[in-house]
């Protein structure tokens, strides 16, 4: 808990931050008195003062604000040309969307450097959504999806690829998670039944937790657990499973294999194994076998059942695509990363208000310090910093949503003002912003709501 909250707090606290130092920056180019610029919120535990402005470290570390001289119309304003409401509507619009964007550039800027250094992602995510193995007595399994289907929807929702088949999972209604393959030349419409991840308290399903995989083209171990069947038997890190017999069935493809596993529970398996030679050095996706110095043995495993799935206990090793680029290109890649995030949010948003989407995969506070714990709890800064990147990327976007007291509803109120070249009565701003104030307050109590409901049974505390 101690970790996840001091994640949430440097999390927050850059994000917010630099948001805030968007507004100054803006606010300062253009002539606009500044009042206060805080890091941090609370009352001041130093700072100095210049050029007018009292610049301050405050106790609570998550993010900071700026005042504006004049910036509300029930602040003590006196006309001056200094002030935010003094200056013309352009010039309000400014300030108010450089908090946002300095956000989408901490991104971008996140993300070029990564690209300069090199970024990793699994091939199969933008290959077509094919199906691979398929877990025997599972979820997929019983309700009909075979190896070499390709998944065309999730829930009415067209997809084309396997990131964006798991996004449409991850994002549909668990009761509604409906889909529709090509199977041959038919195309058959299947339902899942997730009565038993409802059971599970899961809230978002992934292809693993309904028993499916993407297909591999080799069979090559990555990791051992230690204790299985697998560890007992001597296989290894390394090893590519070039055939398994057993149980009346032989497989040598990465589907076929993982099928006759889980579909035999308690019964001995022969596994023909080719282990590369110590020290060699060579690419296992790239290189054919014949050109790698090695030796096939042969192993017999039983496989056994552990949470509900039939293994042997090992990781499979799936191939990388690694992303590296010269600092110019890196930007543009940087732009087109976080161009292609910003549609996918908003396109989940667009979801969520048709129905087509579930609303559970919200998350609030309390969801983003657990993911930020578990990310500072991996003790690599890389993916640390890229969650970062990721949280002030959707910062930006949610403060531009038309939503009053944010910055988006502040454009959107400028922009109406600019297009009927007048301003708007105060009045109708007051409860413009009391509106707005109180859908943010029921969308946060929404979100606190779903991060809690994932640790805690309310139906059966209430029920």
């Amino acid at each position: 808990m101690i970790t996840s909250i001091l994640a949430f707090i440097v999390v927050l606290g850059i994000t917010i931050t630099i948001h805030e130092f968007g507004h100054f920056a803006m606010a300062k180019l253009l002539k606009i008195r500044v009042l206060v610029f805080s890091i941090g919120f609370g009352p001041k535990l130093l700072g100095f003062t210049r050029g007018g402005t009292d610049y301050r470290l405050s106790p609570f570390p998550l993010g900071g604000y700026v005042k504006m001289a004049g910036e509300t119309y029930d602040s003590d304003r006196e006309g001056a040309p200094d002030e935010f409401l003094s200056h013309p509507r352009w010039h309000r619009f400014l300030v108010a969307i450089s908090g946002p964007l300095m956000n989408i550039f901490l991104a971008v800027v996140i993300f070029t450097y990564f690209f300069t250094q090199g970024v990793y992602e699994p091939r199969y995510l933008r290959e077509p959504a094919v199906v691979g193995p398929v877990v025997e007595n599972s979820i997929a399994g019983r309700t009909g999806l075979q190896t070499g289907d390709r998944i065309l929807s999730v829930y009415g929702n067209s997809v084309n690829t396997w990131q964006e088949m798991e996004i449409a999972l991850l994002t549909a209604p668990k009761d509604s998670l409906d889909i529709r393959v090509l199977r041959g030349d038919r195309v058959l419409a299947l339902h899942f039944d997730t009565k038993e991840v409802d059971e599970k308290s899961i809230d978002a399903v992934e292809p693993a937790i309904l028993g499916f995989k993407a297909p591999i083209p080799k069979t090559i171990v990555h990791k051992v657990s230690s204790g299985s069947p697998a560890d007992a038997a001597g296989l290894q890190a390394g090893d590519q499973i070039l055939s398994v017999n057993g149980n009346g069935k032989t497989g040598n493809t990465y589907s076929q294999i993982l099928n006759i596993i889980s579909e035999s529970e308690g019964i001995p398996l022969d596994f023909e194994i080719f282990r590369p030679q110590d020290g060699a050095e060579f690419d296992a996706w790239q290189t054919p076998m014949n050109q790698i110095p090695g030796e096939i043995i042969k192993l017999a495993i039983t496989p056994v059942e552990k949470d509900g799935q039939v293994i042997i206990g090992f990781q499979y090793d799936v191939p990388l695509i690694r992303h590296q680029y010269g600092v110019g290109a890196s930007m543009l890649e940087s732009i087109r990363f976080n161009y292609e995030q910003a549609a996918l949010t908003f396109r989940i948003i667009g979801r969520m208000l048709k129905g087509s989407a579930s609303v559970r995969t919200l998350s609030g506070p309390i969801g983003i310090a657990q993911i930020s714990g578990d990310y500072a709890r991996a003790r690599d800064l890389g993916v640390f910093v890229k969650f970062i990147g990721f949280i002030s990327l959707q910062l930006g976007i949610f403060n531009l949503l038309p939503i009053p007291i944010l910055d988006g509803g502040m454009i959107a109120l400028l922009i109406i003002e600019g297009v009927i070249r007048r301003d708007l009565s105060l009045n109708l701003k007051e409860k413009i912003v009391q509106v707005g104030f109180v859908f943010l307050i029921l969308l946060m109590g929404f979100a606190v709501f779903n991060d809690l409901s994932k640790v805690i049974d309310f139906e059966r505390i209430f029920g």
